[in-house]
């Protein structure tokens, strides 16, 4: 990996708010910030009030839909977005002990996340855990609801060290598909040119964040899954 991309992590990382003692299936407050404390309340209490049919749960990823796009095709099918930037598994599980699903039971919850435990040095065999704990949490709170499960993306050049992490959660979690109403998608390949390095126009200078067009082909993908309006052009 280059020095920016080892910096870029070690950055990333920085503002997480790692405890030592965290591990990716048990649930983990984080103490970075007070937004991180404010938005978790804000979305319990959204999820009250809402008829939400689709909630998206995920890290930066999720949280950084680009906006039109949003607006134009996700928005429409009564979805609701609770991405935050730098979540881990283990912080999502926080989130749902603390009330972002205590509502009305949506018909499709769609998760990604995982990436950032990378960072945290946290194996894939234990990220991998942590989202199959989500999913147990996601399907005893709401057993009718669908759980879309998408793959992690890949990031960085196919040379990466984070790429086989990447595959070895990704083919863990493929073994969750037909269980627990669980929907398991890896959308890789439409992120990656033949040779396996990223498509670069789909992704944002750090190759980590994805462009407009990186959230163009992701909806693409997603709206046959999820019955989306019209297909983009």
């Amino acid at each position: 990996m280059s020095l920016f991309r080892h910096l870029l992590g070690l950055f990333c990382l920085a503002g997480m708010g790692v405890h030592a003692a965290e591990v990716p299936w048990e649930p983990a407050a984080r103490d970075d910030t007070d937004y991180w404390a404010s938005t978790v309340k804000e979305q319990a209490e959204a999820v009250k009030q809402s008829q939400a049919k689709i909630i998206f749960i995920g890290d930066s990823l999720t949280e950084s839909w680009d906006k039109e796009i949003w607006q134009s095709r996700i928005a429409p099918a009564k979805a609701l977005n609770f991405g935050i930037g730098g979540e881990g598994p283990q912080h999502v599980l926080w989130r749902m002990d603390h009330g972002i699903l205590e509502g009305p039971s949506p018909e499709t919850v769609v998760l990604m996340i995982g990436i950032n435990n990378y960072w945290r040095q946290f194996s894939a065999s234990d990220t991998a855990r942590g989202i199959e704990a989500i999913v147990g949490g996601i399907n005893a709170r709401h057993p009718t609801t669908r759980i879309v499960l998408l793959g992690l993306l890949p990031v960085y050049e196919g040379a990466s060290p984070i790429r086989p992490w990447i595959g070895e959660i990704n083919g863990r979690l493929k073994h969750l598909d037909g269980q627990k109403k669980v929907e398991f998608f890896d959308f890789s390949a439409g992120f990656l040119e033949a040779d396996g390095n990223q498509r670069l126009q789909l992704y944002q200078e750090d190759h980590l964040h994805l462009s407009k067009a990186g959230y163009v082909v992701l909806a693409r993908e997603l709206t046959p899954v999820l019955k989306l309006p019209s297909a983009l052009p």
